[in-house]
């Protein structure tokens, strides 16, 4: 264990203290919001800007921009709110301890999420200096890390990028949940 390891472990311990006080339902609704804001602004801002076009003579690129925005952040908003009040009604459904059980798995999990990507990108990085990739390499974090990395960027890509012909394009159509 390693100094890359001490800090790797210290940032898990702090996603997980503030996965405790956020709680599973805020921790899990702001991350579906998150998700489920993006697919629904990829799949509506189009049908927005055209909407929007009646009512305001701008550039149709600020329309489907500022659609994809407002799309975004009313359904993240929507999430959040219920995940507050989910969380803030924890003590009446006797969910307390559940609440922020499940609080620290997610943040951990997304934390870890996080710092794979951040390793991920940093073990490969032509910037570092030799000494300091030894030291990642070594890392006993690093290897589960950069696997979990390796996996999320693979199914972002097949979420996100579709082949046809051979060429690679971006989906247009984000399947409906």
């Amino acid at each position: 264990m390693n100094l890359i390891d001490l800090i790797l472990f210290v940032l898990l311990l702090l996603f997980g203290v503030r996965g405790y006080f956020k709680g599973f339902f805020r921790e899990t609704l702001s991350l579906a919001g998150l998700i489920v804001g993006f697919m629904a602004a990829m799949r509506y801002n189009q049908t927005v800007a055209a909407l929007g076009e009646e009512f305001w003579k701008v550039s149709p690129f600020i329309l489907k921009g500022a659609s994809f925005v407002a799309i975004f952040f009313v359904v993240y908003f929507l999430f959040s709110l219920v995940g507050w009040l989910l969380h803030h009604s924890e003590k009446f459904l006797f969910l307390q301890t559940l609440n922020r059980a499940g609080g620290i798995a997610i943040a951990i999990i997304k934390g870890a999420a996080v710092m794979a990507l951040i390793v991920f990108s940093m073990s490969s990085a032509s910037w570092i200096p030799p000494s300091v990739k030894e030291k990642i390499i070594a890392s006993f974090f690093v290897p589960p890390l950069s696997r979990f990395a390796e996996g999320l960027i693979r199914i972002g890509k097949e979420r996100i990028f579709a082949k046809e012909d051979g060429r690679v394009q971006v989906l247009r159509e984000i399947p409906h949940l």
